[in-house]
């Protein structure tokens, strides 16, 4: 659901002067400018899942790194499906590409050439620049139960670094493989769902929509997406130091109804808790 005081999930990880994208959601690029930080100095972009709120701005990522003739690698991780979706993107190129800017005997990079792919899965470690990155499946597809099986799958992510240790959840339901994972968080980037606010402006709407559609909605929201108490249980249980709430939908979390969920968690976990703001640093 669109917030308009919010833009979508993208989030970016200093790893020294070098900034790694997690997820690509609507509007990056305008953010990462906002944020003071050049898109093309972004070499390493981290996916969590292929829903479109997280992957919105790829496209826009690919063309204007295309349109500024990139040459160095664009490297993009994510789970299966991650090819098949850039591979789709770069095709869209194709006619800006061939088009260029008009000027004879002028040919623009393709994202072709400098994007270079890689397809990770749950337990999959990957190293860059001294920054340890590992990760595991999450409840936002289905259940740990089913865990290991053919398909999609969604991932929460860990980067550990020389001086910190940051989990960012993704969408997830509660799920004892990213307790796991956080063990021990400096930072756990997480986020906050409000189901019955959230149903209640999902009905107001969308007064024509059939029950049974609301139904699947709902049973979507509760099941593979964390509320706050759960958010505060994931800290407590991994012993991590400090929660960052973030991707909330509209109505949640505002200057008016925010110091209620400051107070929920507090009740759950001792540690530092804030709720994010966009461009904001932690």
């Amino acid at each position: 659901m669109q917030n308009p005081q919010r833009a979508q999930p993208a989030h970016v990880l200093m790893n020294g002067d070098r900034p790694i994208l997690i997820d690509c959601g609507e509007g990056a690029m305008g953010q990462l400018k906002r944020a003071g930080i050049e898109y093309r100095d972004v070499h390493h972009i981290f996916l969590t899942h292929h829903h479109f709120d997280h992957i919105g701005s790829l496209y826009a990522c690919l063309g204007l790194n295309m349109m500024t003739q990139r040459r160095e690698p664009l490297c993009i991780y994510g789970p299966a499906g991650t090819q098949a979706i850039v591979d789709g993107l770069c095709a869209a190129c194709d006619v800006p590409n061939a088009i260029g800017f008009g000027v004879p005997g002028q040919q623009l990079p393709h994202p072709r050439d400098f994007v270079e792919v890689t397809e990770i899965t749950p337990g999959d470690e990957i190293t860059l620049d001294g920054l340890k990155m590992t990760c595991c499946e999450n409840t936002h597809y289905r259940t740990e139960d089913q865990f290991g099986e053919d398909g999609y799958h969604s991932l929460s992510l860990r980067f550990d670094l020389d001086d910190r240790s940051v989990v960012f959840t993704g969408d997830t339901g509660p799920c004892d493989a990213l307790v796991t994972l956080s063990q021990g968080a400096d930072l756990i980037v997480g986020e906050m769902m409000d189901l019955d606010i959230t149903m209640g402006r999902i009905r107001a709407m969308n007064q024509g929509m059939p029950e049974d559609r609301i139904e699947m909605i709902k049973n979507h929201l509760s099941k593979h997406h964390i509320n706050a108490e759960d958010l505060a249980h994931l800290a407590k249980s991994a012993s991590a130091k400090e929660v960052v709430a973030v991707h909330f939908p509209p109505g949640i979390a505002t200057p008016d109804t925010a110091q209620g969920y400051v107070d929920r968690v507090a009740a759950i976990f001792d540690g530092k808790f804030l709720i994010g703001q966009d461009l904001a640093a932690y």
